[in-house]
């Protein structure tokens, strides 16, 4: 019995199952001691073994066999398990990732930490200029901008070395949060020479036996493991998509994403529904607060107080939902802190002490102030009272009127002229 290498590779195990089919055609009696593990060629003489016809089927079970394995399969799910380069896995959250670095799925696993929905993404701007916007959106998991730069690069190096690779595996949710990081993945590698690198994409908005299905983070190593068969080469279309949605996404006049929701976004079913819901991030005509904003004043009109409570009924009001319990602190604390607050907040009075980290958001509790109920009827309006300085995708909105609002009723952006 012949033994592996080291570091055994499926693509030179199929290459060798080749060169000895070769050499069984061109009369090589070498390639008899392989063969003699079918058992039609148990007691063939070597004239007899390079005289009948073998398959490549044939020979990539005669050769497993010599490496002391059952069968073809079972040879390549050892050398894939062992094959820490077979596969990149690319996440944009944490807690799937790290699911599936606990399963046998075999590669290497990295996340995507930069959260692209929140804070400045424009277009035109240098790669260091980039860098330091983009630093800015991580300075509660990286201590200093120092850091958070080097962790932008760091992922950066991480996906250039995607030629080291097999292929690289894109896991997605359906939700805001990821189909943005979608695009932004699929415009890098766009611009990349792929080489014999395969690109794939793993994308679901649903699961068997979940009817309310939160996203990848949701599945056991297990069930993630079995999503692993079912990914698709990326297309030509697909990138084309997310190359033409992310462009759009960080342009400064936000109808760019309109002219993208009016062409064919089937290639990629979760984007058009993404990108709605980012548009409707913009301030509305009617008060000049956003859906969730709206959504977070009624829930509280309604008797929702304490923050557990918004949260899990404004995941269900957002399904799927793109944010998780820091991200909507930071849509609630804005609204209970400006000079004319539409909320109180209970449960941070000596918080403030504290890293903001630390701060004890699960265990606050809001009230609609008289703003937040004339704003919630559209008898006020937020941006009026406040004024706005917000990004959202290349948009900067700022002033007390906001450039660009969102009308609920004709279901587009309008410019305030």
């Amino acid at each position: 019995m012949t033994s592996l290498p080291s570091r055994p590779s499926l693509e030179n195990l199929k290459k060798q199952a080749k060169s000895l089919l070769r050499a069984h055609q061109q009369g090589d009696q070498t390639v008899c001691t392989v063969l003699r593990h079918l058992h039609r060629f148990t007691s063939a003489s070597p004239d007899e073994i390079l005289s009948a016809d073998v398959t490549l089927t044939e020979m990539q079970f005669a050769l497993a066999q010599d490496y002391g394995f059952t069968s073809w399969r079972a040879l390549k799910q050892y050398v894939e398990q062992e094959d820490p380069r077979r596969y990149l896995h690319v996440f944009c959250i944490e807690l799937p990732a790290l699911v599936l670095r606990e399963s046998r799925v075999p590669g290497t696993v990295m996340t995507w930490l930069d959260p692209l929905i929140e804070g400045p993404t424009p277009s035109g701007v240098t790669e260091q200029q980039w860098l330091e916007l983009r630093a800015q959106q991580l300075t509660e998991i990286f201590p200093t901008p120092a850091q958070a730069i080097q962790a932008l690069q760091n992922m950066d190096r991480r996906l250039a070395e995607f030629p080291e690779y097999q292929e690289v595996v894109l896991w997605f949710d359906a939700c805001l949060y990821d189909q943005v990081v979608l695009c932004r993945q699929l415009d890098w590698f766009s611009r990349q020479t792929l080489g014999r690198t395969t690109l794939s994409l793993i994308c679901i908005g649903e699961y068997p036996g979940k009817p309310v299905f939160h996203g990848l983070g949701e599945l056991s190593n297990e069930q993630l493991a079995g999503l692993l068969p079912q990914r698709q080469p990326v297309s030509a279309v697909q990138t084309t998509l997310g190359v033409a949605a992310w462009q759009a996404y960080r342009s400064a006049d936000p109808t760019s994403i309109e002219h993208v929701l009016a062409g064919d976004t089937s290639a990629l079913p979760y984007l058009a529904p993404a990108l709605l819901k980012h548009l409707e991030r913009f301030p509305t005509l009617l008060n000049g607060v956003n859906r969730m904003e709206q959504e977070i004043l009624e829930l509280v009109a309604n008797g929702y107080h304490r923050y557990d409570q918004i949260f899990h009924r404004l995941s269900d009001l957002e399904q799927p939902a793109y944010f998780g319990l820091s991200y909507l602190f930071d849509q609630l604390e804005p609204l209970a802190s400006r000079e004319y607050p539409l909320l109180t907040i209970s449960g941070l009075e000596h918080a403030h002490d504290l890293p903001r980290c630390d701060w004890p958001i699960t265990q606050t509790t809001y009230t609609l102030t008289s703003d937040g109920e004339a704003v919630m009827r559209g008898q006020a309006d937020w941006i009026t009272l406040n004024g706005i300085d917000r990004w959202l995708g290349g948009v900067h909105l700022y002033g007390t009127q906001a450039e660009w609002r969102w009308d609920n009723q004709q279901r587009k952006l309008v410019r305030m002229v």
